[in-house]
């Protein structure tokens, strides 16, 4: 009778992932991810098959984890919301000063969000999350009413009737507005980003071009040392190695300016923003603009950041790997984006 009953007790184990979904649910979803796939180009088709239950999956835990990731997310602005805004900026130009050389594409990736129409996006993905969260809410209510019938539907019924109701819910203006600014401040802050890394790999083509001159003097040395059939590849190898080494010391060169500029600008912005906060708080007579104060605050966090950077070695140091892991994989979208 004890076993029975334990049997019985890990049953509904057996119906739940993890507490996270059903079984049922997870097939239907995977099912749906496979009749997308029949769309896709002819590589990629195999590989989505493969995935679709681990996609399933992650699909099921964000739809699960997004309430939650909302209130979060309006938690943190109430918070924000908290600190005053001068303050709030003042840190946030102070972090700069010590990572603009570790997180080089990031932080320009801010600059040029913020020249293409950052505050506008800001408000319109505001707005986009709450038009995906009724999306969410209207889902789940429609799940509680006919459980049963939805359970019945074939994979290609149930995204169809999800379509009708984020058709039913969405406001089409919002989304199609929002949708486009960020599209368009998107596209601008990739296009100002290559440009910068063009610039930056045509530096290293150019330098290895140079390098390569006196070290092509070294080639008959090098092919006295190697077999005969290999030797009609030293000026390759030979040209190639110059340009690899000096495209890596053009990022070298690159990274260095980041860091000096974020540095000298997170600390221009930290100083004013300090100077004004206390003079509104009554601790100084005098703003920024009547005083030199800003500078050496400014120059003063400025050198410390640079000179920290440079001591790490342009790495994070192992806690703060573990803190920032975000930002790390913000910042290799980044970069994949802009060399893809």
């Amino acid at each position: 009778m004890a076993k029975a009953a334990k049997n019985d007790k890990k049953k509904p184990e057996k119906d739940t992932l993890k507490g996270w979904a059903s079984e049922a649910e997870l097939q239907r979803v995977s099912t749906s991810i496979e009749e997308l796939a029949q769309n896709l180009p002819p590589k990629f088709k195999n590989h989505a098959r493969t995935a679709s239950p681990y996609l399933a999956l992650a699909w099921i835990h964000f739809l699960m984890c997004l309430p939650y990731l909302v209130k979060g997310f309006k938690k943190v602005q109430e918070g924000i919301s908290l600190i005053p805004e001068k303050i709030f900026w003042a840190i946030l130009s102070f972090l700069v000063c010590f990572f603009g050389g570790i997180f080089p594409a990031t932080i320009a990736a801010a600059e040029a969000w913020n020249l293409c129409g950052g505050p506008e996006v800001w408000d319109q993905t505001k707005i986009l999350m709450h038009e995906f969260a009724k999306v969410v809410e209207a889902t789940k209510e429609d799940g509680k009413e006919d459980k049963d019938q939805q359970e019945a539907l074939t994979p290609q019924q149930v995204i169809q009737k999800k379509m009708v109701i984020a058709l039913q819910v969405m406001e089409p203006e919002k989304v199609s507005n929002s949708l486009s600014c960020i599209y368009i401040c998107w596209i601008g802050v990739v296009g100002v980003l290559r440009l910068q890394f063009a610039r930056t790999i045509t530096l290293g083509e150019v330098i290895g071009a140079k390098v390569y001159k006196p070290v092509r003097k070294l080639e008959p040395a090098i092919e006295s040392v190697i077999p005969e059939e290999y030797q009609k590849w030293v000026p390759v190898v030979t040209r190639w190695s110059c340009k690899a080494v000096a495209i890596s010391m053009a990022w070298w060169i690159q990274r260095i300016i980041s860091a000096v500029h974020s540095a000298i600008r997170g600390g221009m912005i930290f100083g004013e923003y300090l100077v004004d906060f206390l003079h509104e708080k009554g601790f100084l007579v005098v703003e920024h603009r009547d005083t030199y104060m800003d500078e050496a605050i400014g120059w003063s966090i400025a050198a410390l950041g640079f000179i920290t950077q440079l001591f790490l070695g342009f790495q994070l140091p192992l806690i703060l790997n573990l803190v920032l892991w975000p930002v790390q994989l913000l910042e290799a979208f980044i970069v994949w984006t802009v060399s893809s």
